[in-house]
């Protein structure tokens, strides 16, 4: 019984420590915009994890279908070698690419806005909740975040 009570609370602790750690790279991209923080959601993450599961599955990168008015950034990258800050940098790093001030789909240095979408998302105006779910299957990592107050909306500004 012991044993049980402390992988709970070992799993807890974990969870916790990632839910902390998704906040802190999503709020680090928003403060300096004067954004406000997100607020994590265990459901939202409930949804990204089952989903990066879906994914480890298939071992590709594919964008779900019944989201209903959820966001979603999607990240794979090898399993030993991307741990969850470097798959993050692979959305934050879209920044370099970013045109501040012009209404989607003319942000991206690069003239496609989905070369940016991930960043966008992330400091979306209205999004206000993220929750994160990661997994990996024998070669890859998969991140999923899902996002209540969807982004990347034509003819608007993401902030």
């Amino acid at each position: 019984m012991k044993k049980i009570v402390i992988f709970m609370v070992l799993i807890a602790v974990s969870f916790a420590s990632f839910a902390s750690d998704c906040l802190y790279y999503h709020n680090k991209a928003r403060t300096p915009l004067g954004l406000p923080k997100l607020t994590y959601s265990s459901s939202l993450a409930a949804s990204a994890l089952k989903y990066a599961k879906v994914l480890a599955g298939t071992s590709h990168l594919k964008h779900s279908t019944n989201r209903k008015n959820i966001g979603e950034n999607l990240a794979m990258g090898t399993k030993n070698a991307y741990d969850l800050s470097q798959l993050m940098f692979l959305w934050t790093n879209e920044k370099r690419n970013f045109i501040s001030g012009r209404k989607l789909p003319n942000v991206s240095r690069t003239g496609n806005w989905k070369d940016v979408a991930h960043y966008t998302q992330i400091v979306w105006r209205t999004t206000k909740q993220v929750g994160c779910g990661m997994t990996e299957n024998k070669k890859w990592r998969f991140l999923v975040c899902h996002y209540k107050g969807i982004g990347n909306f034509m003819n608007a500004y993401p902030y």
